[in-house]
């Protein structure tokens, strides 16, 4: 359970600052505000699976 959360937690802090740092997206038909709302969205779904994983793994134990 703890390699899942330090992933899901390194996710969300990848997702997190390439889409609040105003990070521009260079592949073409996407635009840097399409490209930091995705980076966003998944900063919040990462850091909530982190934190999920991170209960359930205090709740069943190591």
């Amino acid at each position: 359970m703890l390699i899942w959360t330090v992933s899901f937690l390194t996710l969300a802090l990848l997702a997190g600052a390439l889409g609040f740092s105003g990070y521009t997206s260079t592949a073409p038909k996407v635009t840097a505000t399409t490209a930091a709302g995705m980076a966003r969205m998944l900063f919040l779904v990462f850091l909530f699976a982190a934190l999920v994983t991170l209960v359930l793994g205090f709740v069943r134990g190591w």
